[in-house]
């Protein structure tokens, strides 16, 4: 296994890790937590609302675009053994990056940021970059 194939692969399986706490965090968003009790939203009206609907909303994308990067770590972790057939994976791996900075989009309208939703982005463009050049070593060869 070349170093690029094997930063390709710790890369897909920190993705499985992250994700993993995605969904954790998508649930417990779902659930109510206390974490989400002071969250408000702000309108044009200086009106206040509270923001368990937007909360229920961001679980439920965290939910869903948790699940599918824990497919998409599992593609990249299984295509870095044999980096010829990465076409699925950047596939994947870019819905995987748009998905994460939409739910960044969202997160920043409603006021809060999440971390794991920029860490996913930033391992989905470091997947696609180690992927990329495992795959080019593997045409050379």
């Amino acid at each position: 296994m070349s170093p690029n194939q094997k930063r390709f692969k710790i890369v897909s399986l920190v993705i499985l890790l992250v994700s993993l706490i995605q969904v954790v965090g998508g649930v417990l968003l779902l659930l109510g937590s206390p974490l989400v009790a002071g969250l408000r939203v702000s309108l044009d009206g200086g009106t206040s609302y509270d923001g368990a609907i937007a909360a229920e909303v961001l679980g439920v994308l965290a939910i869903v675009v948790g699940l599918y990067c824990l497919i998409v770590g599992a593609t990249g972790a299984r295509v870095a053994n044999r980096p010829r057939s990465i076409g699925k994976f950047n596939a994947l791996c870019t819905v995987m990056v748009i998905a994460s900075l939409v739910q960044v989009g969202l997160g920043v309208s409603i006021g809060q940021i999440g971390w794991v939703e920029v860490l996913l982005a930033l391992l989905g463009i470091l997947g696609l970059v180690f992927a990329s050049k495992a795959h080019s070593e593997a045409i050379d060869r």
